[in-house]
């Protein structure tokens, strides 16, 4: 294996399972406690949906060149889906910590409730990804 394709791997791996499930618990937590009423977005609200293009990003360059160095399982039913769990979660994250964010009646609890639902989707795409 390519030790470029490697890092790029290890990298996607080590941020997806182990630092972005921290940050999004620790974001959450940040958010709830720091809540105020008609203010200005937090540089974390801003920062988090950026850290989880990232990670998708690096993910796609590694799908795209497992695929197009002949790795099979990259194309097989449990793997697709990670690709596009992790297009859905980029999405969702964009969507529900935005400015206008459908959770935005929740006051308080909009953003924790946000990452509770991205948590759940970064999770399962780890799953998937250690079933492939």
């Amino acid at each position: 294996m390519d030790p470029i394709f490697a890092t790029i791997r290890s990298i996607h791996a080590i941020f997806g399972r182990e630092v972005l499930s921290v940050l999004i618990v620790a974001a959450a937590i940040y958010l709830a406690f720091t809540y105020r009423p008609n203010a200005p977005r937090s540089p974390v609200a801003r920062i988090f949906p950026v850290l989880i293009d990232i990670q998708v990003t690096l993910g796609l360059i590694y799908w795209l060149v497992g695929i197009f160095a002949g790795i099979d399982y990259f194309l097989s039913f449990p793997f697709i889906l990670h690709p596009l769990l992790g297009f859905a979660t980029a999405v969702v994250a964009h969507l529900l910590i935005g400015a206008r964010s459908p959770f935005a009646r929740l006051g308080r609890w909009a953003a924790p409730s946000a990452l509770g639902i991205i948590l759940v989707l970064v999770l399962s795409n780890v799953m998937i990804a250690m079933m492939a």
